[in-house]
């Protein structure tokens, strides 16, 4: 046995080996194992022969060859976690969390559609579109861990279906986490929910929700992490700057819509933008300067919906801003059926409208169980639950013209969509530790 200490390694994410330091492969030419993780890397190089069996456990074995001795220790591998998203929600819940696994554990990272993707994409995930294409994947991974977002696409492909229905039947341990209040109800999750075996959830109106259709399982509330990124925005400067790159004038009023036109809600959506545009209509002969802004949702397959439903209100070009989230602080107020952006709202004390139309939103919503959109409930957002004018004008005046009402709004804002001082991000990390573990 060679009398020198043995050299560090770290493992290959390629193969499920360790990696050797070059500088010091030379003195043990048959060595296949490691006993640290090396920060400060020269020249790394894969130890195993491409023949060697990927080896993966809790416990993971140190070993190296001489001529004719073997010996053994006992480390800990790097467990492969396959995780699943297949929407814009899940995609921004779990991409500030993914840094804090990286080094701790083999991460394959899959996203089905564009828009998940691209929102993922500084983490290299592999875009997978097909349930087909799920199976496959899981059948060549063979991870030991399955961690999956809350699927979103009620007209498929359902690849989170599939992919926990494998991870069920092959006993594999399931983490799933919710972004959006009661979405378990969709009818491509409610089937697959006793395989859950924990679930993250981000308040406890979700976790009344949950355990209200009978979940028996571990449920962890943990915030969402895709809120956090809010925490430090301040919407005065945010604004001023924006409106200077978009030449808006400080003191025009700027009414945002953000769009909620997914495949199975577009028709609601069109609605919706309707009669809101019918009242910006009225709202512009008292107020001819007017900024009317439309943003399509991420996953709407018609983006240009808005200018060819409303071409006369010259809606403002924003085409430069990927995702709406980013023009939020431009807005006096924030407008949509359920958008997650009037949530965004909420955490930047912004006044948000959230129309519920009997026939379009409030029919959404019932689909899942809810007889209104939570924040109204709450009086941080303002609800029109019908088709009135009056009720409509009323509300965007008084948000324009009232400050206290504004106040009133930001306060019950403040009360339930509160920065807390732990981090989600910390809490989703650690509960997936502790899930591994």
């Amino acid at each position: 046995m060679p009398e020198a200490d043995p050299p560090l390694a770290e493992n290959c994410q390629r193969c499920g080996s360790l990696r050797l330091r070059s500088v010091q492969a030379a003195a043990f030419p048959n060595f296949r194992g490691g006993t640290s993780l090396s920060t400060t890397e020269v020249g790394t190089k894969c130890a195993c022969p491409e023949r060697s069996r990927r080896v993966r456990t809790n416990s993971r074995i140190l070993h190296y060859f001489t001529e004719d001795i073997f010996v053994s220790d006992i480390l800990c591998y790097m467990k492969c976690v396959l995780f699943i998203v297949d929407a814009p929600g899940p995609a921004e819940f779990i991409a500030p969390v993914i840094p804090l696994l990286k080094g701790e554990l083999e991460i394959h990272l899959l996203s089905v559609k564009s828009s998940p993707t691209e929102i993922l994409q500084q983490h290299n995930p592999t875009r997978c579109d097909t349930e087909r294409d799920a199976q496959r994947y899981y059948t060549e991974l063979k991870p030991e861990v399955l961690v999956t977002g809350m699927s979103s696409l009620l007209l498929g492909p359902f690849v989170v279906r599939r992919l926990t229905e494998l991870a069920e039947r092959d006993h594999v341990p399931i983490l799933c986490f919710q972004d959006y209040w009661a979405n378990h109800r969709h009818p491509q999750n409610k089937p697959i929910m006793r395989a859950w075996n924990t679930l993250l959830v981000p308040d406890e109106l979700a976790k009344q929700l949950v355990l209200a259709d009978g979940f028996k399982n571990n449920l962890i509330v943990t915030g969402n992490p895709a809120f956090e990124k809010f925490r430090n925005v301040n919407v005065g400067a945010s604004r001023l700057q924006l409106r200077r790159e978009l030449g808006v004038n400080k003191n025009r009023f700027v009414i945002l819509y953000a769009g909620t036109g997914t495949p199975q809600s577009a028709e609601a959506d069109e609605r919706t933008f309707q009669f809101l545009s019918a009242g910006v209509r009225m709202l512009r002969r008292e107020m001819p300067d007017l900024i009317y802004i439309a943003r399509a949702h991420p996953r709407d397959e018609h983006p240009t919906r808005y200018k060819e439903l409303a071409p006369d209100l010259k809606l403002l070009n924003t085409d430069g801003f990927s995702l709406a989230d980013d023009l939020l602080p431009l807005a006096d107020v924030v407008v949509s059926m359920y958008s997650t952006n009037l949530i965004h709202a909420c955490f930047l004390r912004i006044p948000a409208v959230s129309i519920l139309l009997r026939e379009a939103g409030t029919a959404r919503l019932r689909a899942v169980g809810l007889s209104d959109f939570p924040p109204n409930t709450v009086g941080a957002t303002v609800g029109i639950h019908e088709p009135s004018f009056d009720l409509l004008l009323s509300a965007l005046r008084r948000i324009r013209d009232d400050s206290m009402y504004r106040n009133e709004l930001a306060k019950n804002q403040e009360a339930y969509f509160p920065f807390h001082k732990d981090s989600a991000t910390v809490r989703v990390a650690e509960a997936i530790r502790s899930f591994i573990a």
